[in-house]
């Protein structure tokens, strides 16, 4: 088909087949520069996992802080009932009428319940430290594991970031490499579509359907198309059409 084509023709060809190699490169720049994106949000997915299970660690610790000294506060209380008890059975033997010997027994049987809610209440907190205890280990045990994977995940990911941004810079190379063969003004066209359509300046036609958006063109579309007399743009989406 080429040899039928007249220069003009020839030549808005060859633009266009460079048009199409530019959005290739596009593509694929655009590809590598997604997984780029991924690989950093998944690392970031596992530095913030790990800045919570830091917190629930956190939290945990001072939750067993709290209860030891809880714990420590109600012993000193246990202890302070028990010298009080201890002195008022002492006096038990001073008094000198009923109703003080009585007072003195109420006072004493109060203390003594004091007490042994207390020690029950201490005893329940002695069995929460255990299992807080018990719990903080296998968080600390998550935020070391946690912790490990992260660094493993980064240097493996800063390798893999490294190779594709390499092949970034070539594909960009190629890019310039390329665009070097496009007219100014049609370079010019392209850049401002890409930029408004996504990365997708170009729309190829099969079966009079544009791909950029999926709805059928004008039935002379693909006749003129091959003519190569000037660009065309679709109607629907305005991208700038090419068939193979």
């Amino acid at each position: 088909m080429d040899q039928a084509l007249n220069p003009h023709a020839q030549n808005l060809k060859g633009q266009i087949d460079n048009l199409v190699r530019l959005q290739n490169l596009d593509l694929e720049i655009l590809q590598q520069r997604s997984q780029v994106k991924k690989m950093e949000a998944d690392v970031e997915s596992a530095e913030h996992a790990v800045v919570e299970q830091r917190r629930r660690l956190e939290a945990q610790q001072q939750q067993t802080e709290t209860l030891l000294k809880d714990r420590r506060e109600a012993e000193r209380t246990v202890k302070e009932r028990q010298e009080q008890i201890s002195k008022l059975q002492g006096q038990l033997y001073d008094v000198k009428t009923n109703d003080a010997y009585n007072a003195l027994q109420a006072e004493i049987k109060q203390k003594k319940q004091e007490v042994v809610l207390l020690e029950e209440r201490i005893l329940e907190m002695m069995m929460s430290e255990d299992e807080f205890k018990k719990s903080t280990v296998l968080i600390q045990q998550a935020v070391k594991a946690a912790e490990g994977a992260v660094l493993a995940d980064q240097a493996k990911i800063r390798q893999d970031v490294s190779v594709l941004e390499t092949k970034v810079a070539e594909l960009q190379a190629q890019w310039q490499a390329a665009a070097q063969s496009v007219q100014a003004e049609y370079l010019d066209r392209y850049l401002r579509l890409r930029d408004a359509k996504g990365g997708l300046a170009m729309a190829k036609i099969e079966n009079d359907i544009c791909q950029g958006c999926r709805l059928s063109i004008r039935p002379q579309a693909s006749i003129e198309l091959q003519k190569y007399r000037a660009l065309l743009y679709c109607d629907n989406c305005a991208r700038i059409l090419y068939v193979e």
